[in-house]
């Protein structure tokens, strides 16, 4: 389902404006970008590099993406690690493997299951050869349900935010100039191929494949389903994404993921300490080579993280909330800056101090004034009255820009949005806000976020369109039919299934596959295979199910084209189907 998110991002570069029509603003500033962030992605260039007297060769930032791809030759063979973003570039990086040999690939190894590491898959091994076990494609134990929570329950809003974050919406030109994702190039459209995994590491495994001898071994930092691999023979680190690149880690990610727990990343950094390596070969940034070299990246990485770990902690005990956590913590301390290591252009002290609140106290700040709020909506209005109305808001709000205050600009423009979506003064003036602050900013993710944002507010981002096309793109084969269908349990609507207890089979005859829906209490439970007691049984082929995923087509349309054959009855399987928001609705992140 990690297929989904790429997707997504690939396929929502071609904007249409939202249903009102794109707003011309009136308000321009000149472009500009730090220094230091121009300067940055200039490391991120398209290259092959070699670790010194081994065997292994990095493929860096193929299609000026972001991921890296690391391979090692065997006697006879290839080994792959991390397989980039789309199959495009792991198609272009399998041509400049084959000017150098035309060894075959003898098994492909996933780090972690996030994107950037998996959708190249198919360039590399025919996925006919993975499914059958011809070919080993290695991953963590909990790799697959890993992949699951994080990517698929939460596709829609955490899509969208990615698109965001990684800038994705803003084209190579105007606010787009100069922008990379801190971890290396751009992130552009293209077509998936992620293969199944089909072995699993469970703990520390020792592995030779074509005469290299691999440690596999499960470190859970940077994701959950991380693992590293070290290479005895030649004294080399494979370390993923546990160094996340030259950059300050995002110990939480913008885009929305589950907490990453900061303890297990630095233990998985210490665990490859151990090891003292002669060489690091990172998914992202350069081959870093000499054990003094390779230590002391290890060493600052590490602390950095536990540094603003354990000072948050310290805080909270103190009793800062959130926000007072992002303002005693703005940033690393000068020894723990090492520029470019833990700069912080991906990941930031603030935003990861936030996150240590929720994950270790939870949402609520301690104040019963916030157990229960005033609606979001009502407050604004109200406090647009208390503070004399709509016209003397915006007067303020372009003082504040004039006097050179975008952040309180854009706060106190929220509140005139907020009431109003239709206020084209108050969204092009918190454009302009946003645009200011963007220029100005260092970090990535955040300038991502700060110029789609403007490009939200002007009306050049369409949500339902973005999803529409997602939808039509996506290629649901490769992902197992159970998980699948729980997918539906984030569609149901609770008083759409009052009262309702009805159980639906489901056979696809193609892969011999059968499973029982079952709604009851205004949940979803997914049974395998049938049920007793089945109200009704549709039977159709994955194919055709997976069209209907994509609205290719709807199940009316199948039923009537004989694509779906129905035993029991008709009325219970809509009165089933009717429970579910199966609709794509808009997702907007700032005009709301």
């Amino acid at each position: 389902m990690t297929k989904a998110l790429a997707a997504l991002l690939g396929a929502a570069v071609m904007l249409t404006a939202c249903g009102e029509g794109s707003r011309e603003n009136a308000y321009t500033d000149e472009f500009s970008a730090p220094e230091y962030l121009i300067e940055f992605g200039k490391m991120f260039s398209e290259g092959v590099q070699k670790v010194s007297d081994a065997p292994v060769w990095l493929y860096t930032n193929i299609g000026g993406g972001i991921p890296n791809t690391v391979v090692i030759e065997g006697d006879t063979g290839l080994i792959i690690v991390d397989t980039t973003l789309k199959l495009e570039d792991g198609q272009k990086t399998m041509a400049m493997i084959r000017t150098r040999t035309d060894k075959p690939v003898k098994a492909v190894v996933y780090t972690h299951h996030h994107n950037d590491h998996v959708g190249g898959a198919a360039a590399f091994v025919a996925p006919e050869a993975a499914y059958a076990g011809d070919v080993p494609v290695i991953a963590a134990a909990n790799f697959v349900q890993e992949m699951q929570d994080e990517n698929a329950v939460t596709i829609q809003v955490m899509g969208m935010r990615a698109l965001y974050m990684y800038g994705t919406l803003l084209g190579e030109k105007g606010d787009g100039q100069d922008y990379h994702v801190g971890l290396g190039g751009r992130i552009m459209p293209g077509t998936m191929g992620y293969v199944e995994p089909n072995t699993f590491i469970n703990g520390k495994r020792e592995m030779t494949i074509d005469g290299i001898r691999m440690e596999l071994f499960q470190t859970g930092g940077e994701a959950a389903s991380h693992i590293a691999l070290y290479l005895p023979d030649y004294d080399v680190m494979l370390s993923g994404d546990e160094i996340q690149g030259p950059t300050f880690p995002n110990l939480h990610s913008l885009r929305g993921t589950k907490p990453r727990d900061a303890n297990k990343w630095i233990d998985a950094i210490d665990a490859m300490r151990t090891y003292r390596p002669r060489a690091m070969v990172p998914s992202h940034g350069p081959i870093v080579e000499g054990k003094d070299e390779v230590e002391r990246i290890f060493k600052v990485y590490r602390d950095a993280i536990q540094w603003t770990h354990d000072q948050a902690v310290r805080l909270i005990n103190k009793g800062y909330t959130q926000e007072e956590l992002a303002e005693a913590l703005p940033e690393l301390p000068e020894h723990l800056s090492v520029t470019p290591w833990t700069r912080e252009v991906y990941g930031t002290v603030k935003h990861s101090v936030r996150n240590y609140f929720t994950g270790y106290i939870s949402w609520w700040d301690g104040d019963p004034a916030t157990l229960n709020p005033t609606p979001r909506v009502e407050r604004a209005g109200r406090t647009i009255a208390l503070m004399g109305g709509r016209d003397r808001v915006l007067s303020e709000a372009q003082k504040a820009v004039d006097d050179g205050d975008p952040q309180w600009a854009s706060e106190l423009l929220t509140y005139l949005i907020r009431v109003d979506h239709g206020d084209d003064a108050a969204r092009q003036l918190k454009a302009r806000a946003l645009r200011q602050i963007g220029y100005k900013t260092l970090n990535t993710n955040w300038r991502g976020f700060y110029l789609t944002g403007a490009m939200e507010l002007e009306g050049d981002v369409d949500s339902v369109a973005i999803q529409n096309r997602l939808r039509r793109r996506f290629d649901a084969k490769a992902i197992p039919s159970d998980r699948l269908l729980s997918l539906m349990r984030y569609k149901l609507v609770p008083e759409d299934a009052e009262d309702k207890h009805l159980t639906v089979g489901f056979n696809f005859p193609d892969r011999g596959e059968s499973f029982a829906l079952e709604l009851r209490n205004q949940i979803l439970v997914v049974h395998e295979g049938q049920m007793a007691g089945t109200d009704a049984t549709l039977t159709l082929d994955r194919t055709t199910y997976d069209a209907m995923i994509r609205g290719e087509t709807g199940f009316a349309k199948a039923l009537l084209a004989g694509d779906i054959k129905l035993e029991g009855s008709k009325l219970d399987v809509l009165s089933f189907f009717s429970s579910f928001d199966l609709e794509t609705s808009a997702i907007p992140l700032v005009v709301r």
